[in-house]
């Protein structure tokens, strides 16, 4: 459940009286994130919460924000006709959850600890071999496996992109059977051999490509 406004509770007679200050004060009607910068309105709604005993918090700027958006011509009539009864019908808005996926690259240096098997008449030759065959083509760095986690150090992030924003109850039943079939999975992939592995391997390789 979202955190909502502690404004959302108030009587919305006393509403009407805080969205008239706040009007007469250019506070926005729609996204507070504008031109004059978030930090003015905040300051504009804390200096009225102090008469509700409520310390304003950003949830409460884009409360009011959505408020006076939703609600513009019933307010413009209530304080025309001066008809506080009007009030019944303003509208309350309600936060919802959503998920925001974003994407941030750059670079780091990383140490991979890996481990490989190699078939050798002598212990003192494996080394030598791994990196003929490496040479020739034969066998990669990253055709062995992690024996330890891969550690990662000096991030240097070059930038991000925000990429999709979707209300979270969309994806709650999703991300809990996307979890549980991890979880399981984990389990079973940790008892398999080597070769067991490297089929299922090749096999989410090819399911992989036809996405």
């Amino acid at each position: 459940m979202a955190d909502q406004s502690q404004f959302s509770r108030l009587p919305k007679k006393q509403l009407v009286l805080i969205a008239e200050k706040l009007i007469d004060e250019d506070f926005p009607q729609g996204n507070p994130y504008g031109d004059y910068g978030f930090s003015k309105h905040y300051n504009q709604l804390e200096n009225i919460g102090k008469y509700f005993n409520i310390s304003a918090v950003h949830e409460d700027v884009e409360f009011f924000s959505k408020f006076l958006e939703m609600n513009d011509d019933v307010l413009a009539e209530i304080f025309e006709t001066g008809d506080k009864s009007l009030s019944e019908k303003l509208i309350i808005p309600v936060a919802q959850t959503y998920e925001l996926l974003y994407s941030v690259w750059g670079s780091c240096t990383y140490d991979d600890y890996m481990g490989q098997k190699f078939d050798s008449y002598d212990m003192n030759w494996v080394e030598d071999s791994a990196e003929q065959q490496r040479q020739d083509g034969n066998w990669d760095l990253y055709d062995g496996y992690n024996i330890r986690d891969t550690v990662y150090d000096n991030f240097d992030s070059s930038d991000h992109s925000f990429d999709e924003v979707r209300p979270v109850s969309e994806s709650v039943k999703e991300s809990l059977l996307d979890r549980l079939v991890l979880e399981n999975t984990s389990e079973v992939v940790s008892s398999l051999d080597r070769q067991t592995l490297l089929k299922l391997k090749s096999i989410i390789d090819s399911r992989l490509r036809s996405l």
